[in-house]
Order: C-alpha cells, then structure tokens, then sequence
C-alpha cells in the first residue's frame, strides 16, 4: 500500500512538472509575441514620423509659406494621433509583457520548491514581487526609468510633436519673435511627456495591485 501511494505520488509529481514545463514554454511564447508587437509599432511610428518629416522639407522646398504652414498643420497632428495610440498599445504589451515575466517567475520558484539545491543556479528571480522582479535587471521603478522604456522614447517624440505643432499654431495667428515660438513648444514638450510619463507610471501601478504575489522577497531581517 505504502510502495503504491509512493508510485503515485511520484507520478503526480512527474505529471505536474510537465505541465510546468509546458506552462513555461507558453509564457516565453507570449513574451516573445508582446515583444515582437512592440517593436513592429515602435518601428511603423518612426517610419512614419521619418516619411512625414522628409516630406515636410520637400513642401517647404517647393511652396511657399502658406502651403507649407497648412501641410504643416495636418500632417502634425496625424503623426501624434499616431504616436498616441502607439504610446497606449506599447505600454499595454509591456505591462503584459511584465505579467508574463512573473508567471515565469512562480514556475521559477516552484522549480526550487521541488529541487532547492538548483536555487544558486537559477540567473533569474524566483521572487515575483515587483521587487524581486525588477533587481533582477538592476533597475528601479520610478519616473526616470519609464523613459528608458519602448512608451517613453514614443512619449519623447510625442513631445516633440506637440511642441513644433503648437509653435507652428501661434505663428499662424499670432506675430511674434522665433524665441517666443521656441519656448512655447519647449513647455508643450515638457508638458506632453510628463502627461505621458504620469499615465504610464499609473498604469503600470494599477497593474502591479491586480496581482498578488504569492513568492515576495525576503526582507533584509528574513535575509539575516
């Protein structure tokens, strides 16, 4: 009766790890599709933004003031209608990209649960708070790290999108001196990317409270 419940938990055991395993698989492939979509958006938007610019200059080559004022003011707010949406549907994959990443990192700890000698050659965390997440790569979550991210460097073109607009919109109605423009677009800049930058810090902290972690880090007294 004993050798029979141990056979059988052995088999549970050997079935259950396959399932893990094949669990795992399926997270790396949805990264990998988040990732990918990602950078395919990521690079229609600066395709874009490149084309719309190189053609800016040709209007401002061949037309006159007017007709390159009005191109102007169509083609701008495109781009950054673009670069909105663009913004949006990056940081969401990156948010699940994220999720993903700790999914990965509970099979991580189960792993050790099964074999703990395999913890000291495990590179990554077996944490899957966003702490034992994130020192995994050395990096912290704050405003200025969102700016290292695919949604920041699109946030900082949008930016710049939205200052040259606004510049180009106050010298059509309003004479005044370049530096006048310049620093007008300057604050729609700053403005634009700290909106940007405040949403993707809340979006990324209401995704972080929908999920629980089950394997937080040690504390530094638990460490000692």
């Amino acid at each position: 009766m004993t050798d029979n419940l141990s056979s059988k938990n052995e088999t549970d055991t050997e079935q259950m790890i396959q399932v893990i395993i094949a669990e795992h698989y399926n997270l790396q492939s949805a990264r990998s599709a988040t990732i990918s979509e990602s950078n395919g958006r990521a690079a229609l938007y600066l395709t874009s933004v490149s084309s719309g610019v190189v053609a800016l200059a040709f209007v401002g080559q061949r037309a006159n003031n007017e007709a390159f004022l009005l191109f102007a003011l169509v083609l701008f707010p495109a781009l950054f209608f673009l670069g909105f949406v663009t913004f949006v549907r990056v940081l969401e994959t990156s948010i699940e990209d994220m999720l993903l990443l700790r999914g990965i990192t509970r099979i991580h700890h189960y792993y050790t649960e099964v074999a703990p000698e395999i913890e000291r050659y495990l590179v990554m965390p077996i944490h899957d708070d966003w702490k034992g997440v994130s020192q995994a790569f050395g990096i912290t979550f704050s405003h200025g790290q969102l700016l290292l991210t695919a949604p920041g460097m699109i946030s900082v073109i949008n930016g710049i999108l939205a200052g040259c607009f606004s510049g180009l919109v106050v010298a059509a109605f309003i004479p005044a001196s370049n530096l006048i423009y310049a620093g007008i677009g300057i604050i729609v800049f700053v403005v634009t990317v700290f909106l940007h930058t405040s949403f993707q810090y809340n979006q990324r902290q209401i995704a972080n409270t929908h999920i629980k972690p089950l394997f937080p880090s040690p504390t530094e007294t638990e460490k000692g």
